[in-house]
């Protein structure tokens, strides 16, 4: 494969993705701080005085269902203590709400249209373009063609990696094109292995998502819970009991008649990069009997790595450093796009130019 080859599909497979490149580089460095935005965003509620009473998700639960009566509801976040907010999801097939609950006598104190919230606008942005499923597709797309790119680009640049990563090659800004060339060039070898993660994880969930929602014939069925008898406080209890090291940080309560309890959480046998909410405990809604459970730790390699995904995507695995670093190397695909857009730009400007001179010299 000749080297020109290679330039001309790395070219194309940029020029053509460069757009939906921006918008997820730039777009994925602000979700980084999702979870922050939002609790900053609401930190009059979700911070509560403390209080002596125990948290209580079943009162919580109770008030959800007395306004809500038909939802699929999730718990996104149980408080160790009463002194910070209770987190829900409500849901159905075309609309969902975002709760912060009272952590002990259950009261409803914020009730968010989804559509309204800053982190979920940015997210939809982020993987349909807020264009559905043609935008799902259109993403899933961009991503393989972004791991092309950085594979021809990869091997493009083979030669000079090691002398960029010890400087022995800087960057010269003697004017817009040598300029966005070299930084394209280092940005591009700087953040090829971030690049390179974020790309494939990215793919992966995307890819997911389109043949998840590619085999829906239309909207899913309206949620239809059954009546939970049991207390969800005690299976909590219960779940910690039985399997040591267990951390329940979400909950998932029944959507149909034959659904059961969900408990999702980590354990203390997880490493940082698994996703938090790989292993689970089910429930029976009437009695409270166990019924199923799975641990990620049991599982064979392959799922693990799907387990890995989620977070070194979105880099919520290692707290504050690792997201400043994945918020930073974020804006790299944006810069690439950016750059590779201005030295197309501007080598196609010079051969025109040069095809203008030669046909006045002919002409002369």
């Amino acid at each position: 494969m000749s080297k020109r080859f290679l330039l001309s599909i790395h070219k194309w497979l940029g020029l053509l993705a460069g757009m939906f490149i921006l918008v997820m580089g730039l777009t994925g460095s602000v979700l980084v701080f999702d979870d922050e935005i939002e609790h900053f965003i609401h930190q009059d509620v979700i911070h509560q005085p403390d209080s002596a009473q125990p948290v209580s998700i079943d009162k919580a639960y109770k008030a959800i269902i007395d306004k809500y009566p038909n939802r699929d509801v999730r718990f996104t976040y149980i408080p160790g203590h009463a002194d910070r907010a209770i987190e829900a999801e409500i849901r159905q097939p075309d609309n969902r709400h975002y709760l912060y609950i009272h952590p002990a006598n259950g009261e409803i104190l914020r009730d968010l249209d989804s559509n309204n919230t800053f982190s979920y606008w940015m997210l939809k942005l982020h993987y349909t373009l807020h264009s559905g499923f043609a935008g799902e597709v259109l993403v899933l797309i961009a991503g393989v063609m972004f791991i092309c790119s950085l594979i021809t680009g990869f091997w493009f640049y083979r030669k000079a990696i090691w002398k960029v990563l010890t400087f022995k090659i800087r960057p010269r800004f003697r004017n817009l094109k040598s300029g966005s060339s070299e930084l394209h060039r280092s940005v591009g070898v700087w953040a090829l292995i971030f690049n390179f993660i974020t790309a494939v994880t990215g793919t992966v969930i995307i890819l997911i998502i389109v043949m998840t929602n590619a085999k829906k014939d239309g909207p899913g069925p309206m949620p239809n819970p059954p009546v939970v008898e049991t207390s969800i406080d005690s299976l909590i209890t219960q779940a910690e009991q039985t399997y040591p090291g267990f951390d329940p940080s979400y909950i998932g309560m029944p959507r149909q008649p034959d659904g059961m309890v969900t408990l999702y959480g980590h354990m203390d046998t997880d490493w940082p990069i698994h996703y938090k909410f790989s292993n689970y405990v089910q429930f029976d809604p009437a009695n409270g009997n166990q019924t199923n459970s799975f641990f990620v730790k049991n599982q064979p390699v392959t799922t693990h790595l799907l387990s890995f995904t989620y977070p070194l995507h979105f880099g919520n695995w290692g707290g504050i450093p690792i997201k400043i670093l994945y918020c930073l190397f974020g804006l790299a695909p944006a810069i690439l796009s950016i750059t590779g857009f201005i030295i197309w730009q501007r080598r196609n400007s010079m051969k025109k130019s040069i095809k203008i001179s030669r046909s006045q010299t002919k002409a002369a």
